[in-house]
């Protein structure tokens, strides 16, 4: 959250959102209950509130009774003032989709799709995202969901050979002139499970995805904040010299073998991050498997380091509520006045 001195255009801004705050918090309420919640005036609370009116942002409900006095008036956030678009291709019966879905502000589904290309390029997307557009104007946050790393605003990790080298988040903001984020898959997925489970935030949270085809790789949670490195390799754990060769499918070619290398992988990012717990997916794995790496991470870590393990079910529903959650929050401004000095 960005900290600045205040005057008045600034106060302003800061008065704005505070009173978007309550009333995303809310949903609907007064007047008098925007001013008790933000500690502005109710005189404050009109201006900024016509503000929001004209242009859409919120709008006028019914009346509540109140005591001793007439109906108050309240107020509702308008969640599709602006809207989300979250992209992301996906293998689907031996060919490629690109998911489409469009959320509101307060994360509500408005249009769900699943497009067929024949390959993952800029130009499948534009066609995506031109049609999206028509149907959607008040899209102002585009999210691509792509495996892979960005190093100087350059996908130069991926999967997708038409996308390597190339700084695709920069090609869509010229072109749409919207904020464009690019989030890997499992960095989605452990700030969607982070974010739908509510973990505890003292302690860090990692996320093991072990894709059928790839290596692992790690997402990783501190003080409720996605971590990803100087240079966005922080999770790239297949790299830990284990000596496990994540590259075949022998490691998983018995339970004895999947649990020695999984439990090593846990007891190593544990050694180093000390998370409260790790979230474990793989198409293959189950909740018997946790009691067996559990029992041997116990061996390998002292009393008290070996996280909380957890199978998490529904990687699709981790990876999108993360890309949803990390492109509204592009929408969002953040300002907050600080005393001068601190």
């Amino acid at each position: 959250m960005m900290n600045i001195g205040g005057n008045a255009l600034v106060i302003k801004e800061v008065n704005i959102n505070l009173v978007r705050r309550v009333l995303k918090e809310c949903k609907q309420a007064t007047k008098r209950q925007i001013a008790e919640g933000t500690g502005l005036s109710i005189v404050t609370v009109g201006t900024v509130l016509e503000i929001l009116i004209q242009h859409s942002e919120v709008v006028e409900a019914g009346r509540i009774s109140s005591s001793g006095g007439r109906p108050a008036q309240q107020y509702i956030y308008n969640d599709e003032h602006a809207l989300a678009l979250i992209l992301f291709p996906f293998e689907e019966l031996g060919g490629i989709s690109i998911r489409c879905t469009v959320v509101t502000l307060f994360g509500r589904c408005l249009h769900e799709a699943s497009i067929p290309v024949q390959k993952v390029d800029l130009i499948c997307f534009e066609v995506i995202i031109d049609e999206v557009l028509k149907r959607f104007p008040a899209i102002g946050a585009i999210g691509f969901g792509l495996p892979g790393a960005e190093a100087d605003g350059r996908l130069v990790v991926s999967d997708y050979d038409t996308l390597r080298g190339i700084p695709v988040a920069e090609h869509f903001r010229q072109r749409y002139q919207k904020q464009v984020i690019i989030e890997n898959d499992v960095n989605a997925a452990a700030i969607g499970n982070y974010s739908r489970t509510e973990m505890e935030t003292d302690a860090p949270a990692i996320y093991l995805y072990f894709p059928d085809r790839f290596p692992p790789g790690a997402g990783i949670i501190m003080n409720g904040r996605l971590q990803k490195g100087k240079s966005g390799f922080a999770g790239e754990v297949a790299n830990i010299p284990l000596g496990i060769a994540w590259g075949s499918s022998e490691w998983q070619s018995s339970p004895e073998k999947l649990t020695y290398a999984i439990s090593r992988l846990v007891s190593a990012v544990s050694s180093v991050l000390n998370p409260g717990s790790v979230v474990l997916y793989g198409s293959f794995l189950q909740e018997g498997h946790l009691i067996g790496i559990t029992e041997q991470c116990a061996e390998l870590l002292p009393p008290g380091a070996v996280p909380h393990l957890v199978l998490s079910m529904d990687f699709a529903g981790d990876y999108l509520q993360g890309m949803i959650v990390s492109t509204l929050s592009t929408l969002e401004t953040g300002l907050q006045l600080t005393k001068s000095g601190v």
